[in-house]
């Protein structure tokens, strides 16, 4: 690779909406992590503010659970890309989900501090530079 940064195209159909944020297969560099992860945190921040109390309770399930899961396919796809098994992405998203929105008590502040070390380890490191098992470097 010339340092050239690539990131894929933007969505520009509901297809690829789908496929840029619910599949979890092959691989994503730093900035269309960022950008992905960026967009689902700014989304679920909307919402929190939005939707308050009776509404949130009723409505939480339809909008928390995609983001979730979207989440956890954006998480996958950085940790291939990393080199590591996108199941790694489960105790990130706990401890994301135990930070969210204030962190309550030790346990929210420590899982706080890891998912902003994680987040910078994913945010900032490269991935492998050549082929691996998840698809080719982007």
């Amino acid at each position: 690779m010339s340092g050239v940064i690539e990131l894929k195209a933007a969505p520009r159909s509901r297809a690829d909406v789908m496929a840029w944020f619910f599949d979890s297969s092959g691989r994503v560099g730093r900035i269309g992590f960022l950008l992905k992860i960026g967009i689902l945190i700014v989304i679920l921040a909307v919402y929190d503010a939005v939707a308050r109390g009776h509404i949130h309770t009723l409505t939480g399930w339809l909008v928390d659970w995609p983001l979730f899961f979207s989440a956890a396919c954006v998480l996958s796809q950085r940790l291939h890309d990393r080199g590591r098994a996108g199941w790694w992405g489960a105790p990130i998203l706990l401890a994301f989900c135990l930070a969210w929105p204030h962190p309550h008590g030790a346990l929210g502040v420590a899982a706080a501090a890891a998912t902003g070390v994680i987040g910078l380890w994913l945010g900032l490191m490269p991935g492998t530079p050549r082929f691996n098992r998840y698809g080719a470097a982007r």
